[in-house]
Order: C-alpha cells, then structure tokens, then sequence
C-alpha cells in the first residue's frame, strides 16, 4: 500500500516581519504578486523593502533580483533605493539584476533617443535590437534569468499602456496568464507594480484576475486633517484564508527611512 505523503508547499517570506507574522511565514514560492496602488500610497516602497531585506538574511532563495524597467534607468532606481532605504543600498547595488527596456518602449515615441541613452547615437542604433516586440524580449530575458529570484516589473501601468498603443491588449493579458503559469517553476516571487485609476476599470481587473495575489495599497483619513496609508489582500491563494480565518480586514502602514515599509497596525472585523 502507498502512503499518501503531504508535503508542505514552501513559503517565501515578505520580508516584511510585521506582515510575515501574520499570513504564516510569507507568500507561496512561485507567487506572481499584483501590486495596486494609489500614487504615494506605498507600493513601490513595498516591493524595495521586500526585495531589499530578503537580499540581506543571507537566505540561498531568492539568489538575486531581476528588476525590470520600462522607463527608468539604473542610476535613477539606485539613487532611489539610496534616498529611501540606505541601509540596504549596497546590497541591492551589488545583487540586482538590471534590465533596461526602454529602448523599445520610447521606440515608437517622440521622445528622442538622446533622452533615453548615454551611448553615442548612430544610424544603428535608431533600431531597437531588431526585436519584433517587447513583449517578446520580455519573455526571452525572464527566460533567461528568472530561476531562483525576484522579478520586479516596474511598471505594469507602463506595459499596459505601450501594449494599448502598439499591440493588442490580448497580448497583454496572454503573456500574464503565461507569466503566472511560469512563475511556478521559477521558485521566486514575481512583483508587478499597477497604479490604481490609471487604466480603464475593466481592464485593470482583467490583469488583476491574472495574478496569484492582488495587494492594495490606499489613502484614508483619520479624524478630519490626518491621511493614512492601507494596505489590504484582495485575493490571494493560500494567504487570504489566513486572514479570513483572524478576520483581519486591513494594515494600517507607514514608511521610514531606515525601515522602508512597515505595518504599524492590524485592523480586524469587530468581535474576530
């Protein structure tokens, strides 16, 4: 007779403690994670502190960072990351994986290639490598690099928006469901940054219902003069029923230089 084994599925922390304490360690390895958020609200703080601070435990998973830029350029990102969080700069600096792509996505554009390259510009270099898309050098490169490591697509407004201009939007939404699919394989966790209001409703839900994980980040008030930021799981596989089962609703949250993103409180149903 053979036994019927369970195994555990493993588990990536957030890197984040005050949020790993509560959903159980971390996310599921292979995880491809939908980031909404309201402009300032902290989303892309989320993703530096999380990338930064599982970088720093000396963990062998995830071996590194592949961040993905559509528009911003390295020394932008880095002088970011020095700005606000400069305890882990040199390590991020060190261990991040760069991929710029902003070569085809201001192809088509107005905006000159002098804006957009220090390299000394040519007849040649008018051309975008010959690519047919980006979208089809996207999956090469994660093709290429993504085992073992967190991917961070910053931005999904950004591909979504090249893709509404000069491809179809299926294509889009395809290459996600491809990437949520892969993304098992890789072991990591995939972040992909969405700004909230941006696009049209309906199709920010289509690439919402992608994901393995929708994480909204938002304003509120407290009292009549003080704004708050929140933070909440829409969906989530293997991580809502954590918070379900403790009837937490929310995350108060905050932003500090030396810290980067933290929750500072759990709000709960009343009476869970």
């Amino acid at each position: 007779m053979i036994s019927d084994i369970s195994t555990t599925p493993k588990k990536i922390p957030s890197g984040i403690d005050s949020l790993d304490t509560v959903i159980d360690g971390g996310f599921p390895a292979g995880s491809m994670v939908l980031l909404l958020g309201e402009l300032g609200a902290g989303d892309t703080e989320f993703m530096y502190t999380s990338a930064a601070r599982l970088l720093s435990n000396g963990s062998a998973t995830p071996e590194r960072i592949c961040y993905i830029s559509f528009t911003k350029s390295r020394e932008d990102v880095l002088t970011e990351l020095a700005l606000s969080l400069p305890e882990y700069h040199e390590t991020l600096r060190n261990r991040m994986e760069f991929k710029d792509f902003s070569g085809a996505y201001f192809a088509r554009s107005s905006v000159p290639l002098s804006w957009t390259t220090k390299k000394e510009i040519s007849l040649n270099s008018l051309k975008w490598n010959g690519d047919a898309n980006l979208i089809e050098a996207l999956i090469r490169y994660l093709d290429e690099n993504a085992d073992d490591s967190i991917v961070i697509i910053d931005s999904l407004t950004a591909l979504a928006q090249y893709c509404l201009e000069n491809l179809k939007w299926r294509d889009l939404v395809m290459f996600l469901r491809g990437l949520q699919r892969i993304s098992k394989r890789w072991n990591g966790i995939v972040y992909a940054i969405l700004g909230d209001g941006i696009i049209e409703r309906n199709k920010q839900e289509e690439l919402a219902e992608c994901a393995d994980g929708v994480i909204v980040f938002e304003w509120g008030k407290l009292g009549t003069t003080r704004r708050q930021r929140f933070m909440h799981v829409k969906k989530f596989r293997g991580v809502l029923p954590l918070l379900d089962q403790d009837s937490i609703v929310n995350f108060e949250t905050q932003i500090g230089i030396q810290k980067g993103f933290e929750v500072s409180n759990v709000k709960r149903v009343c009476g869970g």
